[in-house]
């Protein structure tokens, strides 16, 4: 069963939304962003995070270390929302 939620969160002194949706499989959880702004969407190397582990996630094929501060604040409001919702 997908879910969807939208999350919320700041970039250069601007509020943006988007809308992410929930794929789980045996071995990790995808998450997809979608109605994003495209201008923010060419910043990123895609629109796929991924989750291995619990409370672990990160955009597909990149490393941790190579996260703009897009992606780090995308990654946070994903998490956050993870945090607070209830299952």
């Amino acid at each position: 069963m997908a879910r969807i939620f939208s999350i919320h969160f700041d970039h250069e002194g601007m509020t943006h939304t988007a809308m992410v949706s929930v794929r789980t499989t045996p071995f990790y959880t995808e998450y997809s962003i979608s109605m994003l702004d495209e201008e923010l969407l060419q910043q990123l190397p895609g629109n796929k995070i991924v989750s291995t582990t619990p409370n672990q996630l990160t955009f597909l094929n990149t490393k941790a270390e190579d996260q703009s501060p897009l992606m780090v604040t995308i990654l946070s409001a994903v998490s956050h929302h993870l945090q607070t919702s209830t299952v």
